[in-house]
């Protein structure tokens, strides 16, 4: 979706550089593989979880594209290596093991800890500072090296990353592992596979909580002036829900009866 003569159309030229898409490239599988390692170890066990998880998080990637079209950010089509493409944007091989490992493989791992006694509502908002931290680690080097760019009046930009983004990006595994603890007393034999269906909406879900206030702005190309309200906007709904998903658990110190809910 772009639009002539405004901020909503990428800059044009841009070409996916080779040799840093391949540093990429194999950089993002390696975490991956180690998800995948850790799925089928516990598989043998005879606990599918993580590897629901992983399946989810992989197909959690297919929203990319929709919310590059409305965030304003850019993956090159000329030297891109394709995985799938909706709404004219490519995608590259890296994306789909990528969302494997951060929304499936952190969820899988936030869920854990929601399975922990030892889990209150404040460890949530440390949850939510790991996960955006682990996304600022894994953008940034991608961003310095060209492999994609964001555009538009892009608020609380810093070396080139809108921190807006990688916020909500943040609270996705964070949304799929609470909708799956608390689902878990009806998740029992085969009806564990509804776990793939979660975490692969998660994602979306968490896009859509918090993302409408940035999308709606940028989609002006009136400037900044409507973007840094917007992105103020965008910031109080995560706060709101990581919140909401922090009333899960019990005020620090408070007796915890039971590690599961019950319904």
């Amino acid at each position: 979706m772009f639009v002539p003569e405004t901020t909503s159309r990428p800059p044009a030229g841009m070409v996916m550089p080779q040799t840093e898409q391949l540093i990429f490239t194999v950089l993002t599988q390696l975490p991956f593989i180690y998800n995948l390692f850790i799925a089928f170890k516990n598989l043998v066990k005879g606990d599918p979880t993580c590897l629901l998880f992983a399946i989810g998080g992989v197909i959690a990637s297919s929203f990319e594209p929709f919310v590059d079209v409305l965030g304003f950010c850019f993956f090159p089509r000329e030297g891109n290596w394709i995985a799938f493409e909706w709404v004219n944007r490519p995608i590259p091989m890296f994306v789909p093991a990528t969302y494997g490992w951060y929304v499936g493989g952190i969820g899988y791992w936030f869920w854990t800890m929601y399975q922990d006694d030892k889990t209150f509502q404040k460890d949530i908002w440390g949850m939510w500072l790991k996960s955006w931290i682990s996304n600022l680690i894994l953008e940034y080097p991608a961003l310095y090296m060209g492999v994609y760019t964001y555009y538009g009046y892009q608020p609380f930009t810093v070396g080139g990353f809108p921190l807006w983004f990688p916020a909500i990006n943040a609270i996705a595994p964070m949304v799929g592992a609470t909708i799956v603890n608390l689902m878990a007393p009806h998740l029992k034999g085969w009806r564990k596979l509804t776990i793939i269906p979660i975490v692969s909406s998660s994602f979306s879900i968490a896009h859509g909580i918090a993302g409408w206030p940035m999308w709606i702005a940028l989609s002006t190309d009136i400037g900044y002036q409507v973007t840094y309200p917007a992105a103020i906007g965008t910031l109080t709904l995560l706060v709101t829900g990581v919140w909401v998903m922090s009333k899960q658990f019990p005020e620090s110190g408070a007796l915890k009866l039971e590690s599961k809910p019950r319904f």
